[in-house]
């Protein structure tokens, strides 16, 4: 069974998707109106973001999406200046999401919850023009359901805002004010992005631009094809070179696990009439800390309990990261399901088990997530539940780092592209850099539609030589712990792809060397540096070929 999502769009696509007998391009209506088509292979985060990045780059866009989409879940998302800056130019709603500042970051004892070390960095993101936007800091905590809803309204409005539409381009109306890349003209709207649900994508032409579901259809004569189906993607494969083994596709269980779940952060809460949990929780207005992360850490279990606000500050996201325990063979694998998803219960008691080392004011929040219901409850009336009850358990992965995420006309984002651990709060963020990427790659295509193929190609290995570094870097730096430059072998890992600057080796999560390093990219300048550097490039090629053919006529 399949369906087509209404999020603001018309029921039908505002330019019919690709059949498997038609090519798109010979049935456009004329130059003028030629929108490249693209598939997008997914709607979490990253293809959602992928299709705001495109459909503003004056594609036509198309989400297939397996799930029947109920409540997104997972909790809450850390949204730093490199991220919230893309959101912020897109339009994101941040007045609708109701994000929280995360202005400073307290690491604490789990026994005695004494914080021994903190910091702050109250507009953090300034640099980069985001922060205190509309009250809010250029880092912040939302919900993942209020980042998906967002998402969403982005890509099925109407229009876009300061966008014009493509039937307008190259009129005197609009003469001068299509932006080519370098931020200096206006956008062309690629039109509503339609979403197609219970659509699973199962096989993939990566150099002919075809797509086969698992009924056997298959659609063809697509320009462009975004791989965005998540941490186990199963299509992969067709992205990698043909001699490449399962070990370099395939994720692999690591030792560790984190639970998540949401508590209510209001004025009846434990969090603020307990004497023990009142001062980190206090907002800051009435005396508390900034907002932001804090981190209770067991270093005898090595368990690290991170929380920090959403939803306006009615909310408290956390989670538990901990050895995985002991499963019954098999179930911690590639091939098994438990525990991979973002929605696998887990029963109290194994809980508490884990928080043995913890404060005893701290434990019983464990109990409040599995009784406390009235927070749930009303947001669900107010249409922003999520389905969630008690504490799930995700079992963490890694895969190898890849050398490219390109084939043809095929590109793979976000978590299919690099699985990261939540060690620093950057998957996420990363995902939608690299959707803001595109969308400065993508825009200046040509109107000429034989000619498209090889700008796709050409600007998929801009793709590649921009996000490569910055993905890589930032999924070894996640991967391999809150110390990583520590870890045997990972600097060197690390530079095989990331030539720039590198925090200290003993530099904390968050702190301010390490937040320089991952978290404040402009992703929008970077790309416009590189289509820059690649017109000067063609320019001097051009100029190099005119004046061989000089002096060969000279010559003859």
């Amino acid at each position: 069974m399949s369906s087509a999502l209404d999020v603001g769009q018309p029921k039908t696509s505002p330019s019919a998707a690709p059949s498997s007998t038609t090519s798109p391009t010979s049935s456009s209506p004329s130059i003028q109106n030629f929108r490249p088509r693209a598939a997008i292979l997914g709607a979490g985060i990253s293809g959602l973001s992928a299709s705001v990045s495109l459909r503003r780059a004056g594609w036509s866009c198309t989400i297939f999406e397996r799930s029947l989409f109920s409540n997104e879940t997972g909790a809450a998302i850390t949204l730093p200046p490199n991220a919230s800056l893309c959101l912020s130019r897109w339009g994101f709603d941040f007045n609708k999401a109701e994000p929280v500042p995360n202005w400073s970051i307290r690491f604490a004892r789990a026994d005695t919850l004494e914080v021994v070390k903190s910091e702050e960095y109250e507009g953090f993101g300034e640099d980069l023009g985001v922060g205190g936007e509309k009250g809010h800091g250029g880092s912040w905590g939302v919900h993942r359901a209020d980042l998906h809803w967002g998402l969403r309204e982005l890509v099925g409005a109407q229009r876009v805002k300061g966008a014009i539409s493509r039937s307008k381009e190259n009129t005197k109306e609009t003469e001068g004010k299509i932006d080519g890349g370098h931020g200096t003209k206006r956008m062309v709207d690629g039109g509503p992005v339609r979403i197609e649900l219970g659509r699973e994508v199962v096989g993939l032409d990566c150099e002919e631009g075809v797509i086969e579901f698992r009924d056997g259809t298959k659609l063809e004569g697509w320009d462009l094809v975004v791989v965005a189906d998540g941490a186990h993607s199963k299509l992969l494969p067709s992205i990698l070179p043909p001699s490449s083994t399962p070990s370099s596709y395939l994720t692999q269980p690591t030792s560790r696990s984190i639970y998540r779940f949401l508590l209510p952060l209001t004025p009846s809460s434990p969090l603020l009439t307990n004497p023990s949990l009142r001062p980190h929780f206090l907002p800051h207005s009435q005396g508390g800390p900034l907002p932001g992360f804090l981190s209770w850490h067991d270093p005898i279990k090595d368990v690290l309990w991170v929380s920090y606000p959403c939803r306006g500050g009615r909310v408290l996201n956390n989670a538990i990261v901990h050895d995985t325990p002991p499963q019954p063979s098999g179930e911690a694998g590639e091939s098994s399901p438990p525990g991979r998803g973002w929605s696998t219960a887990v029963g109290k008691e194994e809980v508490l088990k884990v928080l043995s080392g913890f404060h005893g004011a701290v434990r019983a929040l464990v109990d409040l997530a599995y009784e406390e219901e009235g927070e749930e409850k009303e947001e669900e009336e107010n249409g922003r539940g999520t389905g969630e009850k008690g504490i799930k358990v995700h079992h963490l992965f890694k895969r190898p780092a890849l050398n490219s995420f390109v084939r043809g006309k095929a590109v793979v984002m976000g978590d299919a592209a690099h699985v990261m651990m939540p060690t620093h709060a950057a998957g996420g963020a990363i995902a939608i850099e690299s959707a803001a990427t595109m969308e400065v790659l993508f825009r200046d295509f040509p109107s000429d539609p034989p000619q498209l193929g090889e700008f796709v190609k050409r600007r998929l290995k801009l793709f590649d030589q921009l996000r490569i570094p910055r993905c890589n870097l930032t999924m070894l730096a996640s991967n391999a712990g809150p110390q990583w430059l520590n870890v045997e072998g990972v600097e060197e890992e690390v530079r095989r792809y990331h030539k720039g600057p590198l925090p200290h080796k003993d530099t904390l999560p968050w702190t301010k060397e390490f937040r320089q390093v991952l978290f404040c990219y402009d992703a929008f300048e970077a790309a416009k540096e590189a289509v820059r550097k690649e017109g000067r490039v063609a320019v001097a090629a051009s100029r190099s070929g005119a004046m061989g053919s000089e002096v060969e006529a000279e010559n003859m």
